[in-house]
């Protein structure tokens, strides 16, 4: 499309993911048809399936790949590197520990009463303070030490896990396995609600703040001699885009690769200024997941994590982007 502005592309965009999202809908063990929703015939289960299942669960489809992709555009261009996704810093490793202790601990222990999100959540920002204070140990500045301090947290939350998974019996364990795959289940809007209601003003933040994001790929140097607060820019969207992410992984567990596929094909959809490219990443992470979602619903004889999917559709684009881009030694080409 290079002869259309990135408005008329973005409003194509959206209504292509629209039309994606809706389509997902109709994606699953049973069969449904639009015609016969619109024509308002139903039975007592195809209500409940549509409405009670596949509309709450794609509405926090959709919230929650628009928020990963929005993490993993803010993420690329902090550490100008295309590999660069929201669980790069121990976010999720921090919350999926938390939640094997919630599972290790059970009904019976005294974190029993404790919902598993508000203790996936707990993790997620414990791992997010542990990445600041260790980052802050020198003065340098240096976007390179936060990365290692992320790593450091990501490894330490793992061998957490491993431990969990070890003292656990094997029924705990399951549950362990398969909330680490990464699951859209929800039965009722809020945790939907509760996604968009972090993800809306953190994107309305960093739309406001899209030139600082713009100069700060370029450099630290650059961006600070055209009057960016680099320290201040840079804490403020770790901060968003953790928390953003610690909600996230809190309703769905870890759902691996959506922050890195889609800013890339965002970026090939309309380009590289920042701006543009947060709104297309959040319309082709919602349809992306949701479409995942679907396809993850319709595998039978069992349904599968979407997880599963995105590993599976990740790993492929892991193998695109090594054959074709320089992703070892440079930034994201701007």
């Amino acid at each position: 499309m290079p002869a259309r502005s990135p408005a008329a592309r973005l409003a194509l965009l959206s209504g292509v993911a629209i039309l994606l999202v809706a389509g997902s809908l109709l994606l699953g063990p049973t069969p449904l048809r639009w015609d016969d929703i619109a024509a308002g015939w139903r039975t007592d289960a195809s209500d409940s399936i549509f409405w009670r299942f596949r509309v709450p669960r794609t509405l926090l489809a959709a919230a929650a790949g628009a928020g990963l992709a929005v993490g993993g555009v803010v993420f690329q261009a902090l550490f100008r590197n295309p590999l660069a996704e929201p669980y790069t810093l121990g976010i999720a490793s921090g919350a999926s520990l938390a939640a094997a202790i919630g599972f290790l601990v059970g009904s019976a222990g005294p974190l029993g009463r404790v919902p598993l999100a508000a203790l996936a959540f707990t993790g997620a920002a414990a791992a997010m303070l542990v990445v600041f204070l260790l980052s802050r140990l020198r003065a340098d500045r240096d976007p390179a030490r936060l990365l290692l301090a992320g790593v450091c947290v990501a490894y330490l939350s793992s061998a957490g896990v491993l431990l969990v998974t070890f003292l656990a019996n094997r029924a705990v364990t399951n549950d362990i396995v398969r909330w680490m795959m990464g699951s859209l289940v929800a039965l009722e809007p809020q945790p939907a609600g509760q996604v968009a209601l972090v993800l809306v003003p953190t994107l309305a933040l960093l739309l406001a703040g899209h030139r600082a994001l713009d100069l700060l790929h370029f450099g630290d140097e650059l961006a600070a001699t055209r009057g960016v607060a680099v320290g201040r820019t840079r804490w403020g969207a770790f901060v968003l885009v953790g928390l953003l992410t610690a909600v996230i992984v809190a309703h769905c567990g870890p759902i691996g690769f959506v922050g890195l596929m889609v800013p890339h094909m965002a970026r090939a959809l309309v380009g590289v200024r920042t701006g543009p490219l947060l709104i297309a990443a959040t319309l082709c992470g919602a349809a992306f997941l949701a479409l995942c979602d679907g396809v993850a619903r319709a595998v039978r004889p069992i349904e599968l994590p979407v997880g599963v999917v995105t590993n599976i559709l990740g790993a492929a684009f892991f193998f695109y982007l090594l054959a074709t881009r320089d992703v070892l030694h440079g930034a994201v080409r701007r």
